[in-house]
């Protein structure tokens, strides 16, 4: 019976299905402390008299000293759970057969695991949330409540896995289960403790359930990061982060009970890690979405240094030269964009994503897509705009990339460029509505079929960039490849490409075999860092041999001796079609000069402005000026932040633009004047689409069939089941 404890009896039983259980250190001085929550270990304490401990407590040093011996002696008892008995002697042998023990490591060894999680994974994404100084203070000091000790050990269970690495220095003396075991039973113990008083809401419990999150999310296991998603976002409208603190942005006045800079700063970090955690859980649809842009009226975060020297400064919002609206004037700075770093700019592409995903999920709810006016075009713009206003420090160049490869975070601006260039082959996927299996594709008239040529072609150059970005980056080392969405968007990358050059691609054009062979070549490359990535991610192993599949189907039907006979033998066909063509546009009659759109072969028109595309030199300048890379939206459903003008165009020479925010807790920064800165015959028909549509869609949806675990019986179900088996 149950025993009216604090505790839920479910808790109890979480880890019985382990074959190592972490109760085994439930009686741990640092597990049997008290509850009481410390204002803010990750966050700063320096300025908090409340925060003092004891000097000479190391709990988990001392604890933990014996039992890391032993493992380090390569104490089979020591190590965690694997299922195949090989596997585990390779662990069992292993120097850091340690990080697979239950208990945290000593000093040393504990300063290890915590740095390599500070080198690579803290960087990504919105990860930075905790303040390093404060918390290595806290850390040499030593955690008392059970908070804090959670935060620790999942902070330890993610480093645990990337010593391995950084030891392996990517020979095979890593293997691959050692490293998927690595630190699982610290994430285990971290879990536990947060949910076994679930209840209970702080900062560290909101960052071990952010962490956690993500760690599941790495080991394949969706339904626990599904969960974890939801547990996330509550907590932090429960902490109310998602607003300031008060307007004293600066920290100017002198209140003891207001929080630090650096306190600030982590809260608004935990926060925007939230909404993006929400925004690629919610995959673009409203109703599996929690978090609303109108509803975080916070500033983006600042740059890094910043953060690490606790300096306070103004940023701007979501909205593109926008800030704080009750901000007073005399503390704006006049580029308030200047204080930002990488994380701001992802948090706007991300915002952009999801403005895609339902543009995309929703396509006749405006003008067609080739109209200037329409949702497609503002969209482009708006992606444009957001390239345009990258600073030079966020550039992807050979000067930035050794430059963040010096600062450790090399990994996040691969992924801030990746998921720039995998946002518009999510706005393209109109013009491939056989691949994508959209319910209701657009019919694009005769007429605009040049545009639907040039959108699908420019997909094709964006994957590509996916895939060359990667490449370069693995040059580097498989940490710099820890994200756990570049393995979906490799994938999508060789999906399009391969999918492009088979069936789209007009096989009488003079460069037909030299895109085929660049798209085979590309995704081989794609290929190869998906290996890289395996012993990251376990998703990666069918992901990689879905693209092998892809590859030999490829390379059966369309060998590199017969590709130009199979062009040839369609030329016959061609010339019949041309025929056709100039009847029917003779029946049409003549069209006027906006409709003459350029050759199939030039850049497509969709990226004026951007020089990133190869041919621009050829584009039309008709067709240009058409295309303009300001938002046509301005103020309308269009506003990918709900802003207006100033939000959505660069101010140009003598421009003094000053337009009301649609969001009513930020107001625009006066405006200071800048310097300018068909039909054809498929290449391949092996390659079929039902098989490119495998693992098709990578939302929450198509996440949980790859490896969640839903059941849809209701009680009747059960019953019946049970009735049936017992018969």
């Amino acid at each position: 019976m149950y025993d009216g404890g604090a505790t839920p009896r479910w808790t109890r039983n979480l880890d019985k299905s382990q074959a190592t259980s972490v109760d085994e250190d439930d009686n741990s001085p640092s597990d049997r402390s008290g509850s009481t929550a410390l204002t803010a270990a990750c966050i700063e304490q320096d300025e908090d008299p409340s925060f003092r401990l004891p000097g000479n407590m190391n709990s988990i040093d001392d604890v933990n000293d014996k039992s890391s011996v032993l493992s380090e002696a390569a104490t089979s008892s020591a190590t965690g759970a694997i299922s195949q008995s090989g596997p585990k002697d390779q662990v069992a042998s292993h120097p850091l057969s340690w990080l697979s023990s239950p208990s945290l490591p000593v000093s040393r060894n504990l300063r290890r695991v915590v740095e390599q999680y500070f080198s690579n994974v803290h960087p990504l994404r919105c990860f930075a949330f905790v303040h390093k100084p404060s918390f290595m203070r806290a850390l040499d000091k030593g955690f008392t409540s059970d908070d804090e000790s959670a935060l620790l050990h999942i902070i330890c269970a993610h480093g645990a896995k990337f010593l391995v690495l950084s030891a392996a220095h990517g020979d095979s003396s890593a293997p691959a289960p050692f490293v998927k075991s690595a630190g699982n039973q610290w994430a285990k113990r971290a879990e536990y403790l947060m949910l076994a008083n679930f209840g209970r809401i702080s900062v560290q419990r909101l960052m071990t359930a952010i962490l956690l999150h993500d760690f599941h999310f790495r080991l394949g296991e969706y339904g626990q990061a599904l969960m974890l998603s939801g547990l996330a976002v509550r907590m932090a409208h429960a902490l109310k982060i998602n607003t300031e603190y008060n307007a004293d942005i600066l920290c100017t006045e002198m209140d003891s009970n207001a929080p630090s800079v650096a306190s600030r700063e982590s809260r608004r970090r935990l926060m925007w890690a939230c909404y993006v955690l929400d925004a690629w859980a919610g995959s673009g649809v409203d109703q599996l979405t929690l978090l609303r842009e109108n509803d975080i009226k916070i500033q983006l975060p600042s740059n890094e240094r910043n953060f690490g020297l606790r300096i306070p400064s103004v940023t701007e919002t979501l909205g593109v030269g926008h800030v704080l609206q009750f901000l007073p004037p005399a503390v704006v700075p006049r580029r308030p964009a200047a204080n930002m770093g990488i994380m701001a700019y992802y948090i706007r592409v991300v915002t952009l994503w999801k403005r895609i995903v339902r543009y995309v999920n929703h396509l006749h709810a405006g003008p067609p897509p080739w109209q200037a006016d329409s949702l497609f075009a503002a969209l482009d713009a708006d992606l444009s705009l957001w390239r345009r206003e990258l600073p030079d420090f966020v550039e992807y160049t050979t000067e930035t990339i050794y430059a963040r490869l010096d600062s450790n975070q090399l990994g996040a601006l691969v992924l801030i460029h990746c998921t720039y260039h995998h946002n518009y082959l999510e706005l393209y996927k109109l013009t491939m509505p056989d691949l994508f299996k959209l319910s209701e594709p657009f019919i694009f008239p005769p007429e605009h079929q040049e545009f639907l040529r040039a959108a699908q072609a420019n997909c094709y150059y964006h994957a590509q960039q996916i895939a060359d970005i990667l490449a370069e980056a693995a040059e580097h080392g498989s940490r710099l490849l820890s994200d756990s969405l570049l393995p979906f968007f490799v994938y999508d990358s060789s999906r399009v490409m391969l999918y492009y050059v088979a069936r789209l691609l007009d096989p009488n054009r003079p460069d037909a075999e030299a895109k085929m062979r660049d798209a085979v070549k590309a995704v081989e490359s794609n290929n190869r860092v998906l290996r890289m990535m395996s012993t990251l991610f376990p998703i990666t192993q069918s992901l990689s041999a879905t693209i092998e599949r892809w590859l030999s189907k490829m390379q059966q039907t369309v060998g590199r001796d017969d590709l130009l006979s199979s062009l040839e033998a369609d030329d016959q066909l061609e010339a019949h079609r041309t025929a056709m063509s100039n009847g029917i546009n003779k029946t049409q009659g003549s069209r006027s000069p906006d409709h003459v759109l350029p050759p199939l072969s030039s850049t497509p028109v969709l990226r004026v402005g951007t020089g990133e595309s190869a041919s621009t030199a050829n584009e039309s300048p008709s067709r240009a000026a058409s295309f303009s890379t300001q938002n046509p939206h301005v103020g309308g459903a269009a506003s990918w932040d709900g802003t207006s003008l100033a939000a959505h165009q660069l101010a140009g020479p003598g421009q003094e633009v000053s337009v009301k925010s649609s969001l009513q807790h930020e107001r625009p920064v006066p405006s200071i004047p800048l310097s300018k800165i068909s039909a054809s015959q498929p290449m391949c028909d092996a390659l079929d689409i039902d098989d490119l549509q495998n693992f098709l869609s990578w939302d929450m949806y198509g996440i949980m069939e790859m490896g969640g675990s839903v059941s849809t019986d209701d009680m009747e179900d059960s019953i019946s089941q049970s009735w049936a088996g017992a018969i």
